[in-house]
């Protein structure tokens, strides 16, 4: 697998986190607004609501990881960087703005464990986009008594 390819590929994947992040605002906006001007909402809603709210606050954090993540790749694209360097490009960028501590013992890790990671993150970003419209939907749906 070279890493000439996979560099544009992960970061056209990582991409893809706009989509749920751009969701998940409009979500969080309608679970606002109907906690904000509903008087009579029932308490098994209201908390629905709450925790719509709070999934979607996981989900900009995941949103904001994987984007640093896709512009790291940028970077490392538009330097031509691959391989070893790439790799230790990233560490230091992470390193200087206070993400990761350096080790100068540890060894580099593999892009086989960094993909893994950051494609961890993309997926926990859908689910918890996903987690915030279900219950958002519930919430509506739910028997106002």
């Amino acid at each position: 697998m070279s890493l000439a390819v996979d560099l544009p590929m992960m970061r056209l994947l990582l991409r893809q986190g706009r989509l749920p992040a751009a969701l998940s605002l409009g979500l969080l906006l309608v679970a606002l607004l109907l906690l904000g001007i509903e008087p009579g909402l029932a308490m098994f809603a209201a908390g629905l609501l709450l925790l719509s709210v709070a999934a979607g606050m996981v989900q900009a954090y995941y949103a904001v990881r994987v984007q640093l993540d896709a512009s790291l790749l940028q970077l490392l694209l538009q330097e031509n960087l691959h391989g070893e360097a790439a790799a230790e490009r990233v560490d230091a960028a992470l390193h200087v703005a206070g993400l990761r501590r350096r080790d100068a013992h540890a060894p580099t890790r593999g892009w086989d464990v960094r993909w893994a990671g950051m494609r961890g993150l993309l997926l926990r970003q859908y689910a918890a986009a996903l987690l915030q419209f279900a219950t958002l939907l519930l919430a509506v749906l739910w028997p106002q008594t």
